[in-house]
């Protein structure tokens, strides 16, 4: 990547921090190409953006270590990672409502996804490739059309809250998936669909604290 494109990269993060900081809803686009890359965005407030569901943030290039966190109501994440970014780490962070990420990760192996979410309302969606969103308005859960297929991903979701609604579609050979639901703050009516689907054994851990939740795991 030129240093001309880095440069404006990294004035796009720090026009964000200062419109978040002032309480305006700011949006960021990346197009990352480049191995052993180190991306940190945090957003605070209502109606921030990172990527869309027609333009994602995508993510090319192994070894990166990207932190996303949006603390506020009604933000959205939309991130993608591309053939060739084996060894990626994401940890994304919401806090507040009606938050709403959407994760596709396309044939990156040894890939590790950890989200927290805390709050009401909140859409989480991991996927091959997406079918249709989740709508907590509407009791909606997300659905896949396409599950992870690369090796080796490790995906940890936690989940504080009530009404929050995860689809995965995680299909991936020693596929590692851990699931949590509660904890230390009782969650209720939460909805999660975990589909898998191959010849593998992938492992999945579940644990959930709450009444109403409804847990649907296909492994075929």
């Amino acid at each position: 990547m030129s240093n001309i494109k880095r440069n404006l990269m990294v004035m796009t993060i720090l026009t964000t921090s200062i419109l978040a900081n002032v309480s305006f809803a700011s949006d960021v686009y990346i197009d990352q190409a480049g191995s052993t890359t180190t991306i940190d965005i945090t957003q605070s407030g209502s109606g921030n953006r990172i990527g869309s569901s027609g333009t994602p943030t995508t993510l090319y290039g192994d070894t990166q270590d990207i932190d996303l966190t949006q603390t506020g109501i009604s933000n959205t994440a939309d991130i993608e990672t591309t053939v060739g970014s084996d060894s990626t780490t994401i940890d994304y962070k919401a806090t507040g409502d009606t938050n709403v990420l959407n994760a596709s990760i396309n044939a990156a192996t040894d890939t590790t996804l950890t989200t927290v979410i805390a709050g009401d309302g909140n859409d989480v969606t991991v996927c091959g490739t997406l079918s249709a969103l989740g709508n907590s308005g509407t009791n909606t859960a997300a659905t896949c059309s396409a599950g992870i297929d690369a090796n080796t991903t490790t995906t940890t979701l936690t989940v504080s809250g009530d009404t929050n609604y995860v689809a995965m579609g995680l299909d991936a050979a020693t596929a590692v998936n851990n699931i949590n639901i509660g904890g230390n703050v009782t969650s209720n009516f939460n909805t999660v669909n975990l589909s898998q689907t191959g010849l593998d054994t992938p492992n999945v851990s579940l644990n959930v604290d709450g009444d109403s939740n409804v847990i649907n795991i296909t492994q075929e």
